[in-house]
């Protein structure tokens, strides 16, 4: 019998990957894991009580958060590290990869996961069902991940990879912050007052900061994880992406002069050059929405690229009450099946880039 009195940060590790090339997950905030136990009920005539209660296979889904922090994000240690791995950085070459996720509990006397652990519990062949990245003003950029399986399994010690009590932040900026948004290299949505045609934000001007003032930044993409059953078999086979997948970014900005910038007119604002549209056909092609692309770069190694055909789903002004507080404009956007993820501590991370984004 174990000697805990009970289980906290210090004392807990996760695993990412197959077999032997495994990897301790760094900056890790929380990890929680979920299972259900699916049951049908079958019953009789001739009987109330119950004829059978028929058991599914379980479904088992792990969630974790990290902060970005120069490490490997968790979205590229389960696609990159699982068997099959990745093929590429995109959404499908990423989509079928399965990795095994593994939480460890050491001794509670203990100041960080080293020697063996008291117990662990495997989750196998885990397919990543959803991702999201939140970049706020205040506070750590940080990653959450879930995913999903049908595996658990308690089982034998496993040793720690938290041996000296002394790890610390990979990336040289440390722990990502809103100072380490390496905004010279992003590409934003144009339609935000401050960001030019090309996505760029332009230089920061002394005394009155960028041309736009963001806030946060958020970007979340769920793969719609959907089981494929076969016959003389229990588990399902494989667990397919429900593609197309939507991608959503959201961009909250301090508001300047210029308020939201955004135009809507049931004609439809624009014609086909992209201007404001004047003239008088029946037939002229005339639309309110226009292609954005987005590509997202932090100090730490992380890069995201959500292509060039994000469109504008709603603009929400608000704030600036009697209470006090600022204007604040936020631009939600959704495109489907561009989401290319990469960081420097993975692999493919030389070929995300904003290029062809404008």
């Amino acid at each position: 019998m174990g000697t805990n009195r009970r289980v906290y940060y210090a004392i807990q590790q996760v695993k990412i990957g197959n077999g032997g090339s495994a990897t301790a997950v760094h900056g890790l905030q929380s990890v929680g894991i979920t299972t259900n136990f699916n049951l049908e009920q079958v019953f009789e005539l001739g009987q109330l009580e119950i004829y059978q209660n028929v058991e599914e296979v379980p479904d088992v889904e792990v969630t974790l958060n990290k902060v970005l922090d120069g490490y490997p994000l968790i979205y590229v240690l389960a696609t990159e590290k699982g068997d099959p791995g990745s093929d590429n950085a995109t959404l499908s070459g990423r989509q079928n990869a399965r990795a095994n996720v593994e939480l460890s509990i050491f001794n509670d006397n203990k100041n960080s996961a080293t020697g063996d652990s008291q117990t662990s519990v495997l989750c196998g062949g885990m397919y990543v069902s959803s991702v999201s990245y939140t970049f706020p003003v205040d506070g750590n950029f940080t990653e959450d991940v879930t995913l999903v399986g049908n595996d658990k399994v308690w089982g034998a010690a496993v040793s720690g990879a938290f041996t000296n009590n002394d790890d610390s932040p990979l990336a040289s900026t440390k722990v990502g912050r809103r100072q380490y948004l390496n905004v010279s290299n992003c590409r934003f949505p144009s339609q935000i007052p401050g960001i030019d045609e090309s996505g760029v934000i332009g230089s920061k001007v002394a005394g009155s900061g960028f041309g736009a003032h963001f806030q946060n930044i958020t970007v979340s993409c769920d793969l719609g994880r959907e089981a494929i059953n076969e016959l003389g078999s229990f588990a399902p086979y494989h667990r397919y992406v429900t593609f197309p997948v939507e991608v959503t970014s959201e961009f909250e900005v301090v508001a300047s002069e210029e308020g939201d910038q955004i135009q809507a007119s049931e004609e439809g604002y624009y014609g086909a050059d992209g201007t404001a549209y004047t003239g008088t056909g029946a037939c002229d092609y005339r639309f309110n929405l226009l292609d954005q692309g987005v590509y997202l770069e932090t100090c730490e190694g992380t890069r995201i690229n959500l292509g060039r055909k994000n469109k504008l789903t709603s603009v929400n002004y608000t704030g600036g009450d009697t209470g006090g507080g600022n204007v604040t404009v936020s631009y939600s956007y959704t495109t489907y099946n561009d989401f290319t993820v990469a960081h420097s501590g993975g692999s493919y991370y030389d070929t995300v880039s904003s290029s062809g984004l404008y």
